[in-house]
């Protein structure tokens, strides 16, 4: 508004002067003052009246619903940040209307892409931004208007962003209705929203992934949100080209639990199945795996322990049910914590006693527990609370404030909340050093141990291999001496069985040898 002050002030100051200064300058400011005062009081009624014509002459909103998007406009990390699944349902419902689109910008993806990579993770029809619908808002539908506000770029709170100079990008879009009320609007947009989950479903029909849990970011007493590499699984194994011993009894007990739901139900028992897998390198435990996905049609969901900071991280990753839109209920995944034995400061089996002198600690219970020297112990445990412990000792920032323990992961697993069609593999070199409350049965069915290969299972994958042409004499190999690889590598190598036994039967003997040598050496000596 025009300041009307400025041009009628210097008037009323040049004639009402009276020659003292004094008296002037009260006037003066008593002019001022006043044409202040009236100045604002004309500028707020100037505007009351603009609403006030506003009012009459637009329609107000009956309804209206807002969608925020942020993302990272560089592409430099392997996933978006925020785009809500209801956004991706409107655009999907711009592509089937056919409604244009003024302008838009490309949602950015990764660079470092790979064949075995999902290709995109957005599909197609909706992996943009709208960043403008025109001069006028859009038409969408029936008496359903979308507007668009101007980006703008957001500095992300998370240190890892903020380290990095990544800024953000923020979007908002808002559909707005006259007509229509909030619950007919929202209504209308989880429809749209369903309607690209079907779409999305029929296009991934009979592809299955494998989500490897990704390493976490910033701090880990900050909410995080956990992120998955998603991989297009494909694999050559089955279990009819594998071969070991306890495999039949494998198949059946899938079979059982798979087509048994109400047995397990009628007994009061969780429907769950937790397996095992142990033994050396080599031996088939990976190959199992995926063809117990393959076999059962279900997704693979590696959860890393290794990379898990607190029990929260955790629970989100165990319990993830939806992720690209890809169906992750319990029913459609099985879960491997693979290697589970490299955690060996979280699930190393517990000692009873101790007869060392060496100091210990222990963090069970609300107290902490200060086991000292020999000597200290025998006069008794010295308590002290944990707060009196961090003003002694400082608290570390850095460490989590709810570190992923045990007894969590024990409870996740087979505690309060149940896990109906839950499939559950570990895999170990050393089952031995695992605490034996985590292998107890309920938590853990089948046991399976992945041993070199027997005589019988080594004429197996030798005749399987060369499609059973010949019968194979493998009686000069050892039980136990080869594992399915070493197998599988000799029959690469060879043109038929006889000459894979051979192969096999010469890489024995220098072990043998070597042996034989040094229980010489022990009895000369």
């Amino acid at each position: 508004m025009v300041d009307i002050s400025y041009y009628v002030m210097q008037p009323i100051i040049t004639s009402i002067k009276t020659g003292n200064i004094w008296h002037d300058c009260l006037l003066i400011m008593i002019t001022v003052f006043c044409l202040t005062c009236i100045n604002k009081f004309c500028a707020s009624a100037i505007d009351k009246l603009q609403l006030l014509i506003s009012s009459i002459t637009w329609r107000r909103f009956k309804a209206r619903y807002s969608i925020n998007i942020i993302a990272n406009p560089n592409g430099l990390l392997d996933t978006r940040l925020q785009v809500p699944e209801e956004y991706l349902g409107i655009l999907h419902h711009l592509h089937v209307a056919d409604i244009n689109i003024c302008s838009a910008k490309s949602i950015p993806t990764p660079t470092n892409k790979s064949k075995t990579t999902n290709p995109d993770p957005l599909d197609e029809l909706v992996n943009y931004f709208i960043t403008s619908t025109g001069k006028q808002d859009l038409l969408i539908a029936s008496n359903i208007y979308l507007h668009i506000e101007k980006a703008t770029n957001l500095d992300s709170k998370d240190s890892f962003f903020a380290h990095r100079n990544i800024g953000l990008l923020h979007y908002k879009i808002t559909l707005y209705s006259y007509k229509l009320t909030f619950k007919q609007l929202k209504g209308i947009i989880t429809e749209w929203t369903v309607a690209y989950r079907d779409y999305i479903k029929e296009k991934n029909k009979g592809n299955f992934y494998h989500f490897t849990l990704m390493p976490m970011f910033g701090s880990p007493n900050a909410k995080v949100c956990i992120n998955f590499k998603k991989h297009l699984f494909t694999t050559t194994k089955s279990f009819d080209n594998l071969f070991f011993d306890g495999k039949q009894m494998l198949i059946d007990r899938v079979n059982f639990f798979l087509n048994n739901p109400n047995f397990y139900e009628q007994r009061g028992i969780s429907h769950s199945f937790g397996l095992l897998f142990y033994g050396s390198p080599g031996c088939g435990k990976t190959s199992t795996i995926k063809a117990l996905a393959s076999y059962t049609k279900r997704h693979l969901v590696e959860i890393p322990l290794s990379r898990i900071r607190t029990c929260d991280e955790l629970e989100q990753a165990f319990f993830l049910n939806s992720y690209d839109m890809t169906n992750l209920d319990f029913s459609n995944k099985i879960i491997v914590f693979e290697d589970i034995d490299c955690m060996s400061h979280l699930i190393k089996k517990r000692s009873t006693s101790s007869t060392t002198s060496e100091p210990v600690t222990s963090t069970e219970g609300d107290d902490v527990v200060i086991h000292l020297e020999q000597d200290d112990i025998n006069a008794g445990k010295k308590k002290m609370s944990k707060q009196s412990l961090r003003s002694l000792l400082g608290e570390d920032q850095t460490a989590p404030k709810d570190p992923l323990t045990l007894s969590f992961l024990l409870n996740l697993i087979d505690g309060i909340i149940e896990q109906p069609s839950r499939i559950l593999i570990m895999t170990s070199n050393h089952p031995e050093q695992i605490d034996p409350a985590l292998l107890r049965p309920g938590r853990i069915d089948i046991k399976l141990e992945f041993k070199k290969c027997t005589k019988s299972i080594s004429k197996e994958i030798i005749e399987f291999f060369f499609d059973k042409t010949n019968h194979v004499d493998v009686s000069q190999l050892c039980d136990n001496a080869h594992s399915p690889a070493d197998i599988i590598s000799a029959c690469m190598s060879s043109t038929d069985g006889k000459q894979t036994v051979q192969l096999l039967s010469e890489q024995v003997l220098p072990n043998v040898v070597i042996e034989a040598q040094h229980i010489l050496t022990c009895n000369e000596q």
